[in-house]
């Protein structure tokens, strides 16, 4: 905890860095997207993180994204089919 304080000020620090922007490091999508928007969208998915406007307005710029698509279909395919 010394490196980062307490869960909520992580949140309250994330909230900050993605309110009210498309992207987290500047003006076009880059790997911090990346590594943020998987994270957003992971806790949002399982609850791991608290639903916050901020949060969900970030990830819903990132969830119809052509990329994430293709990751998302060839994931899918990898899966064993279901008996």
């Amino acid at each position: 905890m010394v490196g980062y304080g307490s869960f909520g000020d992580v949140m309250n620090a994330l909230e900050q860095a993605v309110k009210g922007k498309q992207y987290v490091a500047g003006d076009r999508f880059t790997a911090a997207d990346v590594y943020v928007g998987s994270q957003i969208m992971w806790g949002l998915q399982f609850g791991s993180i608290e639903k916050r406007k901020a949060f969900e307005d970030y990830w819903a710029g990132l969830k119809d994204r052509p990329a994430l698509a293709r990751a998302t279909a060839l994931d899918d395919a990898a899966m064993p089919a279901k008996s």
